[in-house]
């Protein structure tokens, strides 16, 4: 296996596949190129005879902002944002096919994989990032995680991976609000296995990785089918799409708070943006923006 790109980094001994997402200067912000590679490499891990186990981690300050929320090359502001598209059609025909393949070709893609997949979070795991680290089998994360989901501030939804995880109440309170919470908080509602010091974060998963490894292949594969199918009976599978057409239906809802999002953004940039959808909810729970300026 070749494993050759451009935005990630990828590593395999041991029986183990560690894939770096590597775009510290954006904060590893996910776009279609850097999801294109990332996706490549574990099903390339997946089809690998030498690979039994996978990891995704982030170089740099955070495992990853989240989506990048740019738009297309030369228009100015966000991709969704209707004023920049000729037509309620054209709006509908990028957003509608982002937030179908949000679910079926990233999040429910890593349920299809044969081999389990660990998640290893430091620093920031906001929004599309925070789905790509639930989504995975296992997420151990450091005790400098930020965790984030503060699409409701700004006319978007989260997936139903987080309730399906914490519980109704316990997601609500961070659904509800885009509040950031630390690693502790996430291990306590259940979000991810354990928070360790950032120190011990990838020696404690890759240990973990190297022993899921000498496990017979053919049983961590029927176990791993065992839960999902079960999750998928559920119909956690199906709430999970179900989150598409109502992404969309968000990414529609247009108001003068939006709109003022998307006019900063415009005029400042993403800082722009995040000051006027972030700047009434300072001082967050948690994290660095947690002490209130002076």
């Amino acid at each position: 296996m070749a494993y050759d790109y451009r935005l990630i980094v990828c590593e395999k001994g041991k029986g183990v596949l560690k894939v770096t997402l590597n775009q510290p200067d954006t904060l590893n912000a996910l776009n279609p190129d850097l999801e294109r590679e990332l996706h490549g490499s574990l099903q390339e891990g997946d089809d690998d005879p030498e690979v039994f186990c996978m990891v995704i981690c982030g170089a740099g300050r955070a495992f990853s902002s989240g989506y990048a929320m740019g738009a297309f090359p030369g228009r100015k502001g966000s991709l969704t944002d209707p004023a920049i598209y000729g037509s309620i059609g054209e709006f509908l025909g990028v957003v509608q096919v982002h937030d179908y393949e949000n679910v079926q070709n990233r999040q429910l893609a890593l349920w299809r994989l044969k081999k389990p997949v660990i998640a290893a979070v430091h620093g920031y795991c906001m929004g599309g990032g925070m789905w790509l680290a639930m989504a995975c089998d296992m997420c151990y994360c450091s005790d400098d995680a930020v965790f984030g989901q503060p699409e409701v501030r700004h006319n978007a939804n989260s997936t139903f991976l987080i309730p399906a995880l914490a519980g109704w109440h316990r997601a609500a309170r961070y659904l509800y609000t885009g509040d950031h919470f630390d690693g502790k908080e996430a291990e306590r509602i259940g979000l991810v296995n354990e928070c360790l010091p950032r120190e011990k974060l990838m020696p404690t998963v890759m240990a973990l990785a190297e022993r899921i490894a000498r496990v017979p292949p053919h049983s961590v594969r029927i176990m791993k089918r065992l839960i999902l199918s079960g999750y998928m009976a559920y119909g956690i599978g199906a709430a999970m799409e179900v989150c598409a057409p109502y992404s969309t239906l968000a990414h529609c809802s247009h108001g003068p708070e939006r709109q003022a999002m998307f006019d900063a953004q415009k005029e400042r940039g993403m800082k722009g943006f995040l000051e006027e959808r972030d700047g009434k909810f300072l001082p967050e729970p948690f994290g660095p923006k947690s002490k209130a300026k002076k």
